[in-house]
């Protein structure tokens, strides 16, 4: 296959498409080699908008091999971009695919390979790190540890089977939805204030002190409850010039307009990571003998719907599978016929001597 460029690829493709909006369907695919390195397949479906215009949450350079597909030349849905580059090992996945925090997903593997003489077995881990961008306020101050269970269990089905969902336990979670909600509202709330803070410190002015805001903290926050709510931060700059009734305001949001700026890029990263849908496969060598995916076919796992988990906490997928070494069994296929020819020509002997 033609090794092209993802840049050029998608500049061909946005030229010839008419922008359009949804969400992308990623689905990454790991083929195991019994050598312990790894062929990586990334597969981006969505309309031509968001396939030609290149806003993935992964780095695909050129030394990707790519290629993009649809369905037919007049059709604008449906756009895939197919992506696959070969790894020497786990180390070096780990160094391209480890990702940045706040700028692409973020991904960690493993890869264990045991030798049980008639058997190879191997044991591949790959894991998710959380994409929510600001977690200065920890979940554990609005949820118990039971309610967390609770959440992850609703969030992936069968994840956790030792909390069982009954109906009082729905009704637990119908109670804890508003401070979940009030716990992502403060987490946006607090990298906010936190670099408007800064910005009041910059500007340095007698008439709007660091003091003064820190105090007015709370009412701040209950003010923009609305409007953290509905994402639109450009709002907060109105209602803290209201709640803090000074246009001075204005100069100190203006004095950290960087940091103000790269909080809202990393929550629009954050939006757009969590708009997408995700899937993940792993095709082993030999057979699977175990997992913790929902489905498996033949040699391949394949996880789906760990979207909201995968949000907000780490998230593991293993696979283990078992290969039979046939070199092993021919060695004692002739081991064990080497010994009974050798018992066969010791019995013949003997007779020819009686």
């Amino acid at each position: 296959m033609r090794r092209t460029s993802v840049s050029l690829i998608l500049t061909l493709c946005f030229l010839s498409s008419l922008l359009l909006s949804g969400c992308l369907e990623i689905t990454s695919t790991s083929k195991v080699n019994t050598d312990g390195s790894v062929v990586r397949t990334v597969t981006l479906m969505g309309d031509s908008a968001e396939v030609c215009q290149g806003e993935f949450p992964i780095i695909l350079d050129s030394s990707w091999t790519t290629k993009i597909t649809r369905p037919s030349p007049t059709s604008r849905k449906d756009f895939t971009l197919t992506a696959t580059r070969t790894f020497r090992d786990v180390e070096e996945m780990n160094k391209v695919l480890g990702g940045t925090f706040g700028r692409t997903l973020q991904y960690r593997f493993t890869l264990d390979k045991s030798f049980d003489w008639f058997f190879t077995v191997y044991r591949y881990k790959e894991t998710t790190l959380p994409y929510e961008q600001y977690t200065s306020v920890p979940i554990t101050d609005y949820l118990s540890l039971q309610e967390l269970a609770l959440v992850t269990q609703d969030t992936l089905g069968d994840f956790d089977k030792r909390f069982p969902l009954t109906r009082g336990d729905s009704l637990a979670m119908e109670s804890l939805i508003p401070r979940a909600q009030e716990w992502e509202w403060r987490n946006r709330f607090e990298p906010i204030f936190s670099e408007f803070l800064i910005g009041v410190r910059i500007f340095n002015h007698s008439s709007l002190t660091s003091g003064t805001v820190e105090s007015a903290k709370e009412s701040l926050y209950k003010k923009s409850e609305y409007a953290l709510d509905k994402g639109k931060i450009d709002s907060l700059r109105m209602i803290f010039k209201a709640v803090l009734k000074t246009p001075l305001v204005d100069k100190a949001w203006e004095a950290n307009t960087r940091g103000i700026e790269e909080v809202k890029r990393r929550f629009a990263f954050e939006k757009l990571t969590n708009s997408h849908k995700f899937f993940t496969n792993v095709v082993m060598p030999g057979l699977i003998t175990g997992s913790n995916a929902k489905k498996i076919g033949g040699n391949t796992a394949s996880w789906q719907d760990y979207n909201e988990f995968a949000h907000r906490f780490e998230y593991t997928m293993w696979v283990e599978s078992r290969q039979v070494n046939w070199w092993a069994v021919a060695i004692a296929f002739v081991f064990v016929v080497s010994l009974m020819a050798a018992l066969i020509i010791s019995v013949l002997r003997r007779r020819n001597r009686a």
